[in-house]
């Protein structure tokens, strides 16, 4: 349809029906059946006709924007027959407001070339909004950008990003670029009653992990549990876990993620329960363990490892880290997070339990060890995001030093030559991917 446009509002040229005011209920009824009833958020379909308001003896029903025609050839035969014949068919120009009446598929939709797909799809990180637009979108995206934060300025948003790439940075930050409003991308976001402030060009956040977060928390036992979050990012599992009462130990491998997650400590008042560390995860979990021990400290008793594309590939660093006195009840619980693929759930658990086992060079059982395999949410078709929990099986936390040191070598091996493909996905949940090497960087004790 025609349209002329004003910055918020616009005007439709429209194909109506003009019919007596008590019929307007049937003419209602049947284009609706029809899908030919206008359909816009907040606008009504049925308007007085322009100079005749005060008789209010006829009434205009305004047909979808599809129809554009006065003969209403785009109608159903016998639909089209019954409206001629009892209505006078005109065109009628409507004024809405855009951001207002319409939805933001439906604005993104009357600014593209056909042919180009009007995806709205985006997350919302405090006054961020992050897009990832398709290839044939990308020469639109400065207009679309414009357009979502027409749309979206009444929720605060004052940023549009979208991704230009897979990511390649060790840090698992994604490349992106502002496609509208303010560059300036540090931010807040809320989350279960905790405050975060990020920089989101130089850290990875994922609002719809919320849920997951929550769900963690919620098992953890505030009298007696100690958390080992070993790429805890700006702290989502972290903080929410000393806020319910438990002593953490945060480690992220990104200076950026260390710099934010000890800002967030300090913003939710956690500093006596959360200790902030930038190392790489493998070595600081031997060291912590270490350094727990020789100080006869409370061990942790739950760690969690939220960084799907490559988590498991750590878990060699509990091989042999404890004293062979232990029992099976001294080891800690252990979540860890991946990317599995499979045609069932019960492929993709399989899938990952295979890797696993691999990697510790020991069965896990369902009953022995706690095992559990969460759903968390799909990435990809026939790719989900897992959360599998199992205690620590003890023949693999007090290996003898030997074995253990054959085990950890094996498994490096295998690492290294393991397909990166999960890793390489777009879909990775954390900032920071902790790599092999043994030095030791900052840390707060």
């Amino acid at each position: 349809p025609g349209m002329a446009s004003t910055p918020s509002t616009e005007e439709m040229e429209l194909v109506a029906l003009k019919v007596p005011a008590k019929q307007t209920g049937k003419f209602i009824g049947k284009l609706k059946a029809a899908g030919k009833l206008l359909h816009i958020k907040r606008v009504k379909p049925v308007v007085n006709v322009p100079g005749e308001e005060s008789e209010g003896k006829m009434k205009l029903v305004l047909l979808s924007a599809d129809v554009k025609s006065l003969d209403l050839s785009e109608l159903p035969s016998e639909l089209r027959e019954w409206c001629i014949s009892g209505a006078s068919v005109i065109r009628h120009r409507l004024a809405i407001n855009s951001e207002r009446h319409m939805t933001l598929q439906e604005m993104l939709r009357r600014i593209l070339p056909e042919g180009v797909p009007a995806t709205s799809s985006f997350e919302t990180i405090g006054h961020v909004v992050h897009m990832n637009l398709l290839d044939e979108q990308m020469p639109h995206r400065k207009a679309i950008g414009e357009v979502v934060l027409k749309k979206l300025k009444s929720n605060h948003v004052r940023s549009v990003v979208t991704k230009l790439d897979k990511i390649t940075d060790k840090f698992r930050v994604f490349p992106m670029e502002v496609i509208a409003g303010d560059p300036n991308l540090v931010t807040e976001v809320k989350e279960h009653g905790c405050k975060f402030e990020l920089d989101y060009s130089k850290v990875y956040w994922n609002s719809r992990l919320q849920t997951e977060h929550a769900r963690i928390v919620s098992t953890l036992d505030r009298r007696k549990d100690v958390v080992c979050d070993l790429m805890c990012g700006i702290g989502p599992f972290a903080i929410p876990a000393a806020r319910n009462g438990c002593r953490v130990y945060a480690n992220d491998l990104n200076p950026e993620s260390y710099k934010w997650l000890r800002n967030n400590v300090k913003l939710n008042k956690v500093e006596d329960k959360v200790s902030c560390f930038n190392e790489d995860a493998r070595a600081f979990l031997r060291r912590l363990t270490r350094d727990l021990l020789d100080k006869k400290q409370p061990l942790f008793t739950v760690v969690t490892m939220n960084l799907p594309a490559t988590a498991i590939e750590f878990l060699d660093a509990f091989i042999g880290i404890y004293p062979s006195h232990f029992k099976q009840n001294d080891m800690p619980r252990i979540h860890v997070y991946c990317f599995s693929r499979g045609d069932t759930l019960e492929d993709m658990t399989n899938a990952a339990m295979k890797r696993i086992e691999g990697v510790i060079r020991a069965k896990v059982d369902r009953n022995a060890h706690d095992l559990n395999v969460h759903d968390v949410r799909n990435v990809a078709p026939k790719k989900n995001m897992l959360c599998v929990s199992f205690n620590l099986p003890r023949d693999v936390g007090c290996a003898q030093s030997s074995e253990a040191d054959a085990k950890t070598t094996t498994d490096q091996d295998a690492s290294k030559k393991r397909s990166t493909r999960d890793g390489e996905e777009d879909e990775c949940e954390k900032t920071a991917i902790a790599g092999p090497g043994p030095k030791r960087k900052k840390s707060e004790p």
